[in-house]
């Protein structure tokens, strides 16, 4: 049986292999469906497209879009939208606009502190789209020898309760939502156990989302089996991903991992 995941990321966003060798990985892997859902752009997957078509695997649409809910990070993944609607590349441009300007300023943030990093050192981790996140910002740290590894990063200047930490300027989560439904896709809740509060998740299933990623290759067992049945106690999709980006055991992980045949199957009886 093929392979499927449904959360993969190139360096159109912040995964390191290009579109190609993510392909040429899946091949070796015996992938036969795949999604390429870069953060905020669908440049990856438009690259990917007649790769895809060349290699026999089949490539659905899909975009992680980043959004808010009472000022907690929510990613919603979007299926099978139609690329070209005008309303979500709008969205997707905003959204960049205001990453490329919140990692500026967490730069200048870090400045202040004596924390100088390379402009050009960190554009070069950003991929073929200069998609700025702070795991480029931990990079460069890293690099630099201010951190040891993206724990102490994270820990001593780029979270939440961190002096140079800039909160995300994201749409809503019902604005996405909303976007993705009139674009004709499906929408999905990337990685639920990330919000780490289900009364969150009870707020995003009344806007109407579509389904959940109840297979996330970095959850054990018991986390997706209580995603599993909120999602059927709700009349949900489900989708599965191992959010491949490339990293340390990632490659691994994207290798032996697989969705149940089953995400098909929903993913198709919501396709607009």
């Amino acid at each position: 049986m093929k392979k499927i995941d449904l959360h993969v990321h190139t360096n159109f966003s912040d995964g390191i292999y290009s579109p190609r060798e993510v392909l040429e990985l899946a091949k070796k892997s015996d992938h036969g469906v795949i999604s390429i859902t870069d953060h905020d752009n669908l440049d990856g997957y438009h690259n990917a497209k007649e790769i895809a078509r060349e290699m026999d695997i089949e490539l659905i649409p899909g975009v992680e879009i980043s959004c808010l809910h009472k000022n907690r990070d929510v990613h919603i993944l979007a299926y099978y939208l139609d690329t070209d609607n005008e309303e979500i590349n709008e969205l997707l441009r905003v959204i960049y606009d205001n990453r490329f300007h919140r990692a500026n300023s967490m730069i200048e943030k870090l400045k202040e502190q004596g924390v100088v990093l390379d402009h050009d050192q960190i554009y070069e981790r950003a991929g073929e789209n200069n998609y700025l996140g702070r795991p480029h910002l931990a990079w460069a740290l890293i690099e630099n020898g201010f951190c040891k590894n993206k724990y102490e990063a994270f820990e001593k200047y780029l979270g939440e309760h961190c002096y140079a930490y800039v909160p995300k300027a994201s749409p809503s989560v019902e604005r996405i939502i909303k976007a993705i439904r009139n674009a004709r896709g499906v929408s999905v809740l990337a990685h639920p156990y990330t919000l780490r509060n289900d009364e969150h998740i009870y707020d995003i299933i009344k806007y109407g989302i579509d389904g959940m990623e109840v297979f996330y290759a970095k959850c054990n067992d018991e986390t997706v089996l209580h995603y599993n049945e909120i999602a059927q106690n709700n009349m949900l999709i489900r989708t599965g991903g191992s959010d491949f980006h490339g990293e340390g055991l990632d490659e691994e992980i994207f290798k032996n991992f697989s969705a149940p045949e089953l995400v098909l199957e929903e993913l198709n009886s919501k396709r607009g």
